[in-house]
């Protein structure tokens, strides 16, 4: 066996950690070494492991049936890296705690290209929605990676609209690699596949546990150069991933939202505490473009002028309603007022200034252009 097929074996052994085996790995030396150590020496290596964990590490040298896991793993278009191997994702090589093997489908984040991370609230509001689609669709055409954790919410928002918009994402699971959880998000689990990338530590077949949840956040962080939180509670795990983001030097940046939303709180404390405040995807992507434009990551920002292979990314600059929609003058000032909560006409008219006949053209409009929703007599922006 190769020293790969030793990684592997590690790592499909129940109870055998993270923490284990990086002291196995520094007492041997090698992957390869740790498959010599008897219970003694695998005790000395490590004096917390106890006697049934290097007694299974022990049974299970079976060359014959690792090789036959590791063949039919790749059949399924699985592959398995540890940190020596040179596909290794740089970015968790140095993090706390960095993951002793990850499994792998579709394609990796290329580390030369800007990462950001769009997490959130599961149980988005209407406004959160709206912010993440435009925002994650925005980045996606600007050639920006976007990296999440597939989650009901925010997170499968994000990733569906980057699918969409035809980038880059990867989703980082808290399960094995080819479990698709939430059943739900089906659709983004199979585009990952084909269109991005899946990243698990979980060897496949692994449930979905609550506890590994919150370990996958150091993983997502740690891919992404950058952590964008829109809506988050108090006590979230959005709040968690933005902490280690924090711990390894990331940037990162939150949606403000009503004091009065329990949603927004830990956006609003995130800002409070020094986060960067999204305005809108073309403030934002100014605001990275101004960072990293000049450095190797790369970026298209807003009316930049676009040559050879940009000529790509050349969706980036339209990004404002004006430009993506072809607005007049009136419909962008009507969409300037207009709030996820429904407004009268009346309401809006006194807001607006614009007399009742043009307002009503623009109105249907901004609804056949799927920017606005009618609920009964009232109007409101649209969430999908």
């Amino acid at each position: 066996m190769e020293e790969i097929h030793y990684a592997y074996w590690l790592s499909t052994l129940d109870g055998i950690g993270t923490y284990t085996v990086r002291n196995l790995l520094e007492y041997a030396g090698s992957y390869s070494e740790i498959w010599q150590l008897n219970e003694a020496e695998l005790k000395k290596a490590c004096p917390k492991l106890q006697t049934e964990p290097a007694q299974l590490i022990i049974s299970s040298r079976n060359e014959i049936q690792i090789m036959a896991s590791y063949e039919e793993m790749l059949s399924r278009g699985i592959r398995f890296l540890h940190p020596k191997h040179p596909d290794y994702p740089p970015g968790l090589k140095y993090i706390n705690n960095p993951p002793t093997g990850i499994y792998v489908m579709g394609d990796l984040p290329d580390p030369e290209v800007l990462s950001i991370a769009i997490i959130g609230a599961r149980a988005c509001s209407e406004y959160g929605r709206y912010v993440t689609r435009k925002l994650s669709g925005a980045l996606s055409r600007a050639g920006v990676q976007i990296i999440s954790g597939m989650a009901l919410g925010v997170d499968g928002i994000a990733q569906k609209a980057a699918l969409d918009a035809g980038g880059y994402t990867c989703g980082v699971l808290g399960c094995g690699i080819d479990i698709c959880y939430p059943e739900d998000n089906r659709y983004i689990y199979n585009g990952l596949i084909s269109s991005g990338g899946l990243i698990s530590e979980y060897h496949p077949g692994t449930g979905p546990i609550s506890g590994q949840f919150p370990m996958r956040n150091r993983i997502i962080s740690a891919l992404s150069d950058i952590v964008v939180v829109i809506e988050a509670r108090d006590r979230s795990g959005s709040l968690i991933t933005a902490d280690l983001a924090l711990e390894q030097g990331k940037d990162v940046y939150a949606l403000p939202g009503r004091v009065t939303d329990s949603l927004s709180h830990g956006c609003n404390r995130l800002i409070r505490q020094g986060a960067g405040i999204i305005l809108s995807p073309e403030e934002f992507i100014k605001d990275i473009a101004a960072d990293y434009i000049h450095g190797s990551r790369k970026v298209t920002p807003p009316g930049s002028t676009l040559t050879g292979t940009d000529k790509n990314n050349a969706g980036a600059v339209q990004m404002t309603l004006t430009g993506a929609y072809g607005l007049s003058d009136d419909e962008n000032s009507i969409m300037k007022i207009m709030d996820y909560s429904p407004k009268t006409v009346k309401t809006l008219q006194e807001e607006s200034g614009i007399e009742p006949g043009r307002l009503y053209s623009c109105l249907m409009t901004l609804t056949m252009k799927g920017l606005i929703v009618q609920k009964g007599s009232r109007y409101a922006r649209c969430s999908d």
